[in-house]
């Protein structure tokens, strides 16, 4: 019986994640394109001057510090 609770816990934890990592996804998107790809449990962005924009674009810093 606790597996099965167990298992339920880790379940709608990671489809919490997976939630989660889409609405990021879909905030960078707006902010950079479609360079934005969701590769298991990370979300990716890339393309050229991405570091540039980020060090210049406050809004991308902001959308940062909220994934730690």
């Amino acid at each position: 019986m606790i597996e099965k609770l167990v298992r339920r816990g880790e379940e709608i934890a990671a489809a919490a994640q997976r939630r989660k990592l889409g609405q990021i996804a879909e905030q960078l998107r707006t902010l950079v394109g479609n360079s934005v790809h969701v590769e298991g449990a990370q979300v990716r962005v890339v393309g050229r001057g991405i570091i540039r924009r980020w060090l210049v674009d406050p809004s991308l810093r902001f959308l940062g510090g909220g994934l730690k």
